[in-house]
């Protein structure tokens, strides 16, 4: 029996149904309540897991230990061999699972940041929208003439910044946004609309805090951020975690097929595709501008009838 017949049989055993995924089994956990059956990978020559969810991981062994609740990892390996499932450690190639552990920054530094919402109001943005962010302007270091936005993570632990220039002169090579931190890490702003992405059983996911911000000034509050046109495994991960009924791809619409935007939705089809069903996913561009942000300057109905028509 080869490694990957060993490690089906032993999830068999223990009372797991399993999707086959190519390199990997995808299920339901069975040591906690879940209705997702896509949140816990086990790689199949090894035997390997994570639960999205819980943001946990461990070796086959583990796995057995924690779904029949042993005492024990001596006891988990005991009953495989009650089994008389030919499991040799030394045989079977190890997969290596990392959960990372992101940086944290002082929340101290949020005392430094000057309440100034003006460039946002003239946007369109009012206070009360910008308000649970705990925003700011940066009146020096790395982040100078930026308006701050501080990213937290699910324990409320301060893991980055992201920060918008709004200084009145534009600097030659000066990028628009900056990151601080490792924003592969950053599910943004789950601190702050958890509730209504669970109640809702639908996110949409847009490219800038600029996109978001004028679908919630629209009372649209469902979002998540990708910072960019890829789609971080963090954010993937908890995509998972969440189950929604519908996500929504809605970058930027460039205009074409090949614009950044458009493919990079086509990407994230692509990737998100592997672990929900098609009709699970949405691309949904703008429709009356590039951006939400400029849609929202324009005519904010727009956003309403943009919302409205993903649900005719």
């Amino acid at each position: 029996m080869n490694d990957c017949e060993s490690v089906r049989q032993i999830l068999q055993e223990i009372g797991y149904s399993l999707t086959d995924n190519g390199r990997e089994f995808r299920t339901r956990p069975l040591y906690r309540d879940s209705d997702n059956d896509n949140v816990l990978r086990i790689w199949k020559n090894s035997g390997q897991w994570v639960d999205f969810k819980e943001n946990i991981s461990g070796s086959l062994e583990d796995l057995v230990k924690l779904t029949l609740k042993l005492k024990n990892i001596e006891e988990a390996k005991e009953w495989i061999s009650s089994k008389g499932i030919n499991v040799n450690e030394t045989e079977i190639v190890k997969h290596k699972v990392t959960v990372s552990q992101p940086a944290f920054f002082d929340k101290s530094l949020l005392l430094k940041l000057r309440k100034d919402d003006s460039y946002w109001n003239n946007r369109g943005i009012s206070a009360a929208t910008l308000f649970p962010f705990q925003g700011g302007v940066a009146s020096s270091g790395k982040m100078f003439n930026r308006y701050v936005f501080p990213i937290f993570d699910s324990e409320d632990h301060l893991i980055g910044f992201s920060g918008r220039d709004v200084s009145s002169l534009t600097l030659e090579g000066r990028p628009k946004w900056k990151h601080l931190g490792d924003k592969k890490e950053w599910v943004f702003p789950a601190k702050i609309n958890y509730k209504d992405l669970k109640s809702k059983k639908e996110i949409i996911l847009v490219e800038s805090i600029g996109d978001m911000l004028a679908l919630m000034e629209n009372g649209i509050k469902n979002i998540l951020v990708t910072f960019g046109l890829n789609l971080p495994n963090k954010l993937l991960y908890f995509l998972i975690g969440m189950n929604p009924d519908k996500v929504i791809i809605a970058f930027n619409n460039d205009g074409s097929e090949n614009g950044a935007g458009n493919m990079a939705a086509s990407s994230a089809l692509n990737k998100l595709s592997n672990y929900f069903d098609k009709n699970q996913i949405l691309v949904k561009l703008p429709s009356t501008a590039k951006d939400f942000g400029e849609m929202h300057l324009k005519d904010p109905k727009s956003i309403l009838n943009w919302y409205n028509s993903i649900h005719e």
